[in-house]
């Protein structure tokens, strides 16, 4: 008898079609079900790599055992003559035929019943039965405010970390251009992702009452986005929805979710207010230009020059794959505006793009929140046009009134006129909205050192650093905070330790300066010089300030101003450069840079 005719004889093909099928359904059931319970990523690992490694298993048992009338036994051992594999085989062949029925009947009402319901507006689940199973949330007061957590990457490579984290900031872009909404900012909301926290706990971190969550599953062309809004004071369910669909569809799945967020909230907030949905954009359709568009955001959020190099790399090919794209366009100068003003080499080529790129993305279109932003950062930074500079940042928050940035630059603004208080003010305004965004309290920590209140920015400065003492900048501001409270010796341990080379050089020239380190305060002075060059004007200046050495402070001021350098607007509210205020060249120096009283 041939091999393949006693694969046949003893089953064993019949066995792994039946474990197939069986394995596939057992699959499918615990997709959904992890998927809707938000399950770590390995549970549906292992359930996937059990079912794979069982098949040769079950297929090697096939063919050495049978199942006999009185029981299990070793094929070898059983008569051939008394076998009864053709009785085993036609009930193997009922039992195949129900399992292949189950599994349709799951396909035919997961592809038409599920996706009918997800194409339509998303359903509200109530609560529980104590709640007599009304629709939660509806006609309940006081739900103002929402943080979109990361949604758990759920697909089987890790590498998709960019898809699940792009999705859930687009979300958070939409919710914010309600003005009924406090949303959370990303920062604070994504220091959450990957922590198993009690909802209610982040909730009560993040001061809001509803939190949006959910968990995305990227296939090679299709995507799964489950979605459930969660009440913090109870940590019962507002609503959940599954939606199933092409990846060419993510930009409207993310529409449908925002919009069901906004009806399920919006009868006390709202009234008849829509929910926002994306512009019209070339994005939308282009699963490679909005790969390329999310793989950008990701970098782009990871902060030092060579991640915004990266991403600027992300933004380009989203880009040249969608022209027409306002959105990639203006992402594309946001990330060659930061990578200008922190990387050593390329700084005057990325501002040339950044400009382009923005004056692109207005011409594409105006109603884009983020072309705006992009324009102001450049007039903030390079261009000193603080009116333009104020006009945009308005029409980027009238289009998206939620927007931490935009909120930033204008407490940036009011900063560098040398209006502190009102700075301060507007800083912590926006770390009510994003409490744990370190660039929002060194914000306030910068303004506190503005103020002379350096006991109080040393309070807050000392919090950072325990949670994150490798926190660019932390160091440096403890620095400077101690240095200027007279605790020199401590304030020089914090420059060594700080790891933004051109800041650990400025704090480490000024503090050996006052020890008395000749020496050490020249050779750290001559390594900013030789590493930087005029790019590090701003900070040379400050150095020869503190040094008391007026004549080459003011020198350097205006190498500073003649390289645009990022840091000049910040020169009136300044105390290191103090020893300039009388001097008619400085006088002369803020009226260009349109800082003057």
């Amino acid at each position: 008898m041939g091999f393949i005719s006693e694969l046949k004889r003893r089953n064993v093909f019949r066995v792994g079609i039946a474990y197939v099928i069986t394995a596939w359904l057992i699959l499918q059931v615990a997709d959904v079900v992890l998927g809707n319970i938000a399950a770590p990523e390995w549970v549906f690992k292992t359930i996937l790599l059990v079912t794979a490694l069982g098949a040769p298993v079950v297929l090697l048992f096939a063919w050495a055992f049978e199942m006999t009338p009185e029981g299990l036994k070793r094929e070898k051992d059983v008569d051939r003559t008394a076998s009864v594999t053709h009785i085993t085989g036609r009930k193997l062949d009922r039992t195949i035929i129900i399992f292949l029925v189950l599994a349709v009947a799951y396909f035919a009402v997961d592809k038409f019943y599920l996706d009918e319901r997800s194409s339509g507006q998303a359903t509200v689940t109530g609560r529980n039965a104590a709640d007599g199973g009304g629709t939660a949330g509806v006609g309940q007061s006081g739900i103002t405010s929402i943080a979109v957590l990361p949604f758990v990457n759920m697909s089987s490579d890790k590498e998709q970390d960019y898809f699940s984290d792009g999705i859930s900031e687009e979300l958070l872009n939409l919710l914010a251009k309600i003005p009924a909404f406090r949303v959370a900012g990303r920062t604070s909301s994504f220091a959450f992702k990957g922590k198993n926290e009690d909802l209610r706990t982040i909730g009560e971190s993040l001061g809001v009452s509803t939190i949006l969550e959910g968990s995305v599953r990227k296939g090679a062309d299709r995507v799964r986005i489950t979605a459930q809004l969660v009440k913090v004071d109870d940590g019962f369910h507002l609503w959940s929805e599954t939606y199933d669909r092409e990846l060419t569809d993510v930009l409207a799945v993310q529409d449908e979710i925002a919009g069901a967020v906004v009806n399920e909230l919006k009868v006390t907030l709202l009234g008849e207010q829509q929910a926002p949905t994306h512009a019209v954009d070339s994005l939308t359709g282009n699963v490679e230009a909005y790969n390329a568009y999310l793989q950008g955001l990701y970098f782009l959020n990871q902060f030092g020059p060579a991640n915004y190099k990266i991403a600027a790399g992300y933004f380009e090919q989203a880009v040249k794959r969608a022209p027409d794209s306002a959105l990639a366009w203006a992402m594309l100068s946001q990330a060659s505006t930061r990578y200008s003003s922190q990387a050593e080499t390329g700084q005057i080529e990325a501002l040339a793009r950044a400009r382009v790129a923005a004056d692109k993305a207005l011409a594409l279109d105006e109603a884009v929140a983020e072309a705006h932003l992009a324009k102001a950062i450049i007039f903030l930074n390079y261009d000193w046009d603080w009116p333009a500079a104020k006009a945009a940042l308005g029409r980027a928050l009238a289009l998206r009134p939620g927007d931490v940035k935009a909120q930033v630059y204008l407490a940036k603004l009011e900063g560098w006129a040398g209006s502190s208080e009102s700075a301060l003010a507007l800083w912590r305004a926006a770390l009510v909205k994003d409490p744990l965004d370190p660039q929002l309290q060194y914000g306030v920590m910068g303004e506190l050192y503005n103020l002379g209140r350096f006991k109080e920015a040393e309070d807050m400065a000392l919090g950072i650093a325990a949670r994150e003492p490798s926190k660019p900048f932390i160091n440096t501001y403890l620095g400077w905070l101690l240095l200027k409270q007279g605790r020199s010796e401590e304030a020089l341990k914090y420059f060594y330790a700080e790891t933004v080379v051109f800041a650990r050089l400025t704090g480490l020239a000024v503090t050996n300066h006052i020890l008395g380190n000749q020496d050490a305060a020249v050779a750290a002075q001559q390594s900013l010089l030789d590493k930087y060059g005029d790019t590090a004007a701003i900070q040379q200046a400050g150095i020869f300030a503190e040094w008391g050495e007026p004549e080459q402070a003011m020198r350097w001021l205006q190498r500073a101003y003649d390289a645009r350098d990022p840091g000049m607007p910040g020169m009136k509210a300044d105390p290191s450069l103090a020893i300039l205020h009388d001097l008619p060249e400085y006088q002369d120096l803020l009226k260009k840079m349109n800082l003057a009283d």
